[in-house]
């Protein structure tokens, strides 16, 4: 859905990202048990709601990470990596077509 305003690369980038730091700051903090799974889901959430960078797989990161007791690499490798590949494809994909345009809106 290249016009769709939550696969912008704002809410892209910014969604995945914020939820892994969320991931990695609960594990570091709190560990890994059934409360930190719920809370990392709810905290990415809201914290991509407040930076207006929804992504609804963004919690799913969070998630990931905290099921598999992350620490800061996670961050980087696989999730940013992961964001530039997903985004480069999504770039030349929905531009091949020429009745789309992707991204609608940068930031």
């Amino acid at each position: 859905m290249p016009d769709a305003p939550l696969s912008q690369p704002r809410n892209l980038i910014g969604g995945h990202l914020l939820s892994a730091t969320i991931a990695v700051i609960l594990v570091q903090t709190i560990g890994t048990n059934f409360f930190t799974l719920g809370l990392s889901v709810g905290l990415s959430i809201f914290v991509m709601y407040l930076t207006h960078t929804l992504h609804p797989p963004g919690g799913a990161t969070a998630l990931i990470g905290v099921i598999g007791g992350v620490g800061v690499e996670f961050i980087f490798f696989p999730v940013m990596v992961g964001v530039i590949l997903l985004l480069l494809n999504a770039l030349v994909v929905n531009n091949l077509v020429h009745h789309r345009k992707y991204p609608v809106a940068w930031f």
